[in-house]
């Protein structure tokens, strides 16, 4: 599983939200500590509420909280929420699986892809939004993760020495 910066920012705002148990947040109050813009926090205070994560209430006294005691919600519901896969490969998704012809004979799959998902979840699950609420009452932002994210064009980068590289078939002789 890779973090996309969803991710992060869904963290702050549980996170955030983690911190201040006892009260509504407003989506401006959210923005203003994450440094995140509007509209893309509506779109992940939405996911979060969809997900059962994050309550919403209407209102001048309305906002968001967490649904849950933020240690009983988990990095793992959080990232569900966002509707996202937690798989290395589609192949292994249990949220939206492929077909694969392999499967049954993939040696790959069964001793590594299958095992990575299973350990990406069970450390999502162990981590809380208490564990982030932490973070926050301690001053911690995740503005340097998001510099850390891997993007497209650094995977690019990283397969171009290959490129001009021509495969030499060696023939028993």
């Amino acid at each position: 599983m890779r973090l996309l910066s969803l991710d992060v920012y869904a963290f702050q705002a549980v996170g955030y939200l983690g911190a201040h148990p006892e009260r509504w947040i407003t989506a401006a109050e959210l923005c203003a500590q994450t440094g995140l813009r509007r509209a893309f926090m509506v779109r992940v205070l939405a996911s979060l509420v969809r997900g059962d994560v994050v309550l919403s209430k209407k209102g001048c006294s309305g906002g968001y909280r967490l649904a849950r005691a933020p240690q009983a919600v988990t990095l793992y519901d959080v990232v569900r929420s966002l509707e996202r896969p937690v798989a290395p490969l589609s192949c292994v998704s249990l949220s939206a699986p492929s077909q694969c012809a392999a499967a049954q004979c993939c040696q790959a799959r069964q001793g590594v892809y299958e095992q990575l998902r299973a350990a990406t979840h069970q450390v999502l699950a162990r981590s809380t939004a208490a564990d982030l609420a932490r973070d926050v009452q301690g001053g911690v932002t995740y503005d340097t993760c998001l510099k850390h994210l891997w993007h497209p064009q650094f995977e690019s980068a990283l397969h171009r020495p290959f490129e001009g590289d021509q495969a030499q078939v060696l023939v028993p002789g």
